[in-house]
């Protein structure tokens, strides 16, 4: 993969995170975005980016690093405590399972892997929604165990359900299929195969019933109103498919995913990430890119990550 790819697919995720922001939770139908605005539900300026962008921040720089799992608590901690890996040095919009694993870690001293909330309340999409780095990693590994094993892992260090886990291997294989040139519908096949012919432990694999709309194939024809776009891991799995089955063109996704209402934010950035990963060539609007707060500390992470992980153009 060339390294402008790799800086594509984080940026649109941002971008996507940004554009989504102003209207979290917002319902359906009541407004229309199709540009960076600022104020709403979090009263920040246009272009700032949420916990979505920040923990992908800082998994990049643990992955470039090469980090252990105690040295990404750690930077999970700085941003929570610290503000670190944000726009404007004030953190916002942290969801609770993942300030409660952040808090496992830096106050009650849990065992990184054992940090992650295991309760059936636990299947929100922190954890997806910073993991489009690890998918690049993962790139090149060609043991499906291997793969598992570390997004099993990843996922765990704050959501340890076995729903929320499943919907991480998931989505890291989808990303990782269409970054090797999959589209879509071949993609959820292949991953739907390693799924069910794979060696996971049965209290995984009776998780996957939770996700087998996204494997119908009449999915992708469903009407917007029989998709729901909350913060639920799997609801935030079928809004982010749904939306790239039915609009390939990058910008015209985002706006369609940040529509969707209510998880505005973490939605449009996992599709951003998605259309980046099938579209080598995508062009990220500058009336978009120009806006994002604090760009400088963005490249200053990404950039070294490309290096790493791309080849030049």
């Amino acid at each position: 993969m060339k390294q402008q790819q790799i800086k594509n697919i984080l940026n649109a995720g941002i971008i996507g995170d940004a554009l989504g922001v102003p209207v979290e939770f917002s319902q359906r139908d009541t407004y229309f975005i199709d540009e960076m605005t600022g104020d709403g539900t979090w009263d920040q300026p246009a272009g700032s980016w949420s916990d979505d962008s920040s923990m992908t921040l800082a998994l990049v720089k643990n992955l470039t690093e090469d980090g252990d799992y105690q040295d990404l608590m750690i930077k999970f901690a700085s941003y929570v405590y610290d503000g670190k890996y944000t726009p404007g040095g004030e953190p916002f919009d942290i969801g609770n399972t993942t300030n409660q694993a952040v808090q496992n870690y830096e106050r009650h001293d849990f065992a990184p892997l054992e940090c992650g909330l295991d309760d059936e309340k636990a299947n929100g999409n922190g954890a997806i929604m910073r993991l489009a780095p690890l998918a690049i990693e993962l790139l090149n590994q060609a043991d499906l165990d291997t793969r598992f094993g570390m997004i099993m892992e990843y996922t765990s260090l704050t959501h340890r359900h076995p729903r929320a886990i499943v919907g991480s291997l998931i989505y890291v294989e989808i990303l990782r299929e269409l970054m090797m040139g999959s589209e879509l519908a071949d993609a959820l096949m292949k991953v739907q195969d390693e799924l069910t012919n794979s060696s996971l432990d049965q209290l995984y694999l009776n998780e996957f019933k939770y996700y087998e709309r996204i494997f119908d194939g009449g999915f992708k024809d469903l009407p917007a109103d029989e998709i729901k776009s909350t913060g639920y891991v799997v609801d935030t799995l079928e809004a982010a498919i749904w939306v790239l089955f039915n609009h390939s063109d990058f910008e015209e996704a985002v706006i369609a995913a940040v529509n969707l209402g209510d998880d505005t934010d973490t939605i449009a950035s996992i599709v951003g990430a998605m259309v980046a990963s099938q579209t080598p060539e995508i062009k990220i609007p500058i009336k978009w890119s120009s806006k994002i707060i604090n760009r400088a500390l963005i490249n200053e992470i990404i950039d070294p990550f490309a290096a790493k992980y791309g080849e030049s153009a």
